[in-house]
């Protein structure tokens, strides 16, 4: 098919399993949200993530070379037809793209607890409204957990879906995948969660979680730093959702001094850890 005259003609170069799993042929919808160069495309019921090149990879997102600020126009008509998804005057063929090499999961080290403790050391502790929620996940709750969590929090998606999708991650890493109700999630973050209930996480987050249960603890901090990169917040969410997932498998692993808030003036006080369960949960019924 010959595009329209005028039209700006991209490329992407590596698409994630969840947005691969979108990209169907006669699938459309709306540019929904843009912020700097890229932004969030709904197609039917599901979202991609249009992004520069070299911006980290999500499981929902299309690193796209050469994408430029107005490239995507707000409430601009999507369709994926032809090998292409065009949105408004912009055509981004999706023929040849990468795909990343799907998540393995690892043993748990027996220095794991350590390595958590390290990473959570480096990240803003969750705020008093998600307690509850956290402390359900850890004690194995999973419905009050939802029931607290999902929708809930601040952030592009909520920090509470992003909480659900970092627990949702570490029970697929441990080998005992978990279906979460993502009814009151947001569509954003019910997206998310559902990738991270098969194992893909946003990069950041999985080189964390990948260090984390290989005990690496210099490893784990370091890199738990680059969760920023994922959002001021999603990032820190998704690992306090893989600590209460670690609270249920390795009894302890959110104890110690764990992180600390800090308050205008640049003071400290410590702030509380959800409890560890002493056994993992069992998965609920899809």
């Amino acid at each position: 098919m010959t595009a329209p005259a005028g039209t700006r003609h991209r490329r992407a170069l590596v698409i994630g399993p969840g947005a691969r799993r979108t990209l169907r042929e006669g699938a459309h919808g709306t540019v929904e949200l843009v912020f700097g160069r890229g932004g969030y495309v709904r197609l039917g019921e599901q979202h991609v993530l249009l992004a520069p090149a070299r911006s980290p990879l999500g499981p929902l997102s299309i690193l796209v070379a050469g994408l430029v600020c107005g490239d995507l126009v707000p409430g601009g008509p999507a369709r994926v037809s032809g090998g292409a998804l065009t949105a408004a005057g912009l055509r981004v063929e999706l023929t040849g793209a990468n795909e990343p090499v799907p998540a393995r999961a690892g043993d748990l080290a027996p220095d794991a607890p350590s390595a958590l403790a390290a990473a959570l050391a480096v990240v803003l502790p969750a705020p008093d409204a998600l307690a509850p929620g956290l402390a359900a996940l850890a004690a194995g709750d999973l419905a009050e957990a939802v029931a607290q969590l999902a929708g809930r929090g601040d952030g592009l998606t909520p920090a509470g879906d992003d909480a659900l999708a970092g627990y949702a991650a570490w029970r697929w890493a441990a080998a005992a995948p978990v279906a979460l109700p993502a009814q009151r999630c947001a569509p954003l973050g019910r997206g998310y969660l559902r990738c991270a209930e098969r194992g893909e996480l946003p990069q950041p987050a999985a080189r964390v979680l990948q260090t984390i249960r290989a005990g690496d603890r210099r490893a784990a901090a370091r890199r738990a730093n680059g969760l920023a990169d994922w959002g001021a917040s999603s990032g820190a969410a998704l690992l306090w959702g893989i600590a209460a997932g670690a609270a249920g498998a390795t009894p302890g692993a959110t104890g110690g001094r764990g992180p600390r808030r800090r308050r205008a003036g640049g003071r400290l006080s410590p702030v509380a850890r959800p409890p560890a369960a002493s056994a993992p949960s069992s998965p609920p019924a899809a």
